[in-house]
């Protein structure tokens, strides 16, 4: 958070996404200014306010949260999308055990011949990195900036919705938006 800002709590924001895909953008801007508007914020997506228009300058920006009001601008952008190899090493032999693992070879044999004969793998994990900022409207100066770190994202949606979740909790943490409800 800018540390000498001390202005009142966003209570309109412009959601801006730079993906350079149109369907991962309208999602995500769609999913966040949803969340903001759960939280009393009145949000409107970029996609909204100029549809078909996947390019949208700053001079177009800027205009449009002039002409219409709006407190701030949050905009986020893909940092990285990296892989990660993790090596998970044989689990070691084993000898120990409960007596009644020993009375019979039914079994023994299973519970001893896993941790004999269990290799070690790798596995590969995807990181996403992104970047969050929020903009003040009037003098489009950076107020609050995030970066997040999502490990093996399952989609698009499941990003945006921890991601999201975890941008208005630094919002609301840094008293920028109102108090959810």
């Amino acid at each position: 958070k800018k540390s000498d800002f001390t202005g009142q709590p966003f209570r309109s924001i412009l959601v801006v996404a730079l993906t350079g895909d149109e369907i991962n953008k309208v999602l995500w801007e769609n999913i966040m200014a949803d969340r903001l508007q759960q939280d009393g914020i009145s949000a409107v997506p970029c996609a909204k306010a100029f549809p078909g228009n996947n390019n949208v300058t700053r001079e177009e920006i800027v205009a449009y949260v002039k002409r219409h009001s709006i407190d701030g601008m949050l905009v986020t952008r893909l940092v990285d999308t990296r892989k990660e190899q993790v090596f998970h090493p044989p689990r070691g032999v084993y000898y120990g055990g409960p007596y009644w693992y020993y009375n019979h070879f039914y079994n023994y044999y299973p519970y001893v011949y896993d941790r004999v004969y269990s290799p070690g793998y790798t596995t590969t994990h995807t990181i996403v990195l992104l970047e969050t900022n929020l903009y003040q409207a009037d003098s489009q100066e950076l107020i609050w900036s995030m970066s997040s770190d999502t490990f093996d994202p399952g989609s698009i949606n499941q990003l945006v919705q921890s991601v999201s979740k975890k941008v208005i909790q630094g919002l609301r943490k840094d008293r920028l938006v109102p108090p959810g409800r």
